[in-house]
């Protein structure tokens, strides 16, 4: 099993429990931007660079460790 993304906010290192919760909350904005970039919309242009960001951030979350047991 793998242990979720270690993500550090000002200084308090997130449990497994919230990283989860921010990956998929990640997931899930990609996902509605997705989504809204397939409709024509003046938003666009920022759904994009939203997007570019989204995309690295997703995979640096991958990059996860094995758990040791």
């Amino acid at each position: 099993m793998q242990d979720e993304a270690e993500i550090t906010i000002n200084g308090v290192r997130l449990t497994d429990a919230e990283s989860m919760t921010v990956r998929v909350a990640i997931d899930t904005l990609g996902n509605v931007l997705a989504d809204s970039l397939a409709t024509e919309s003046d938003g666009a242009a920022l759904a994009e660079r939203y997007m570019a960001s989204l995309n690295r951030i997703q995979g640096l979350l991958e990059i996860r460790e094995t758990r040791k047991q």
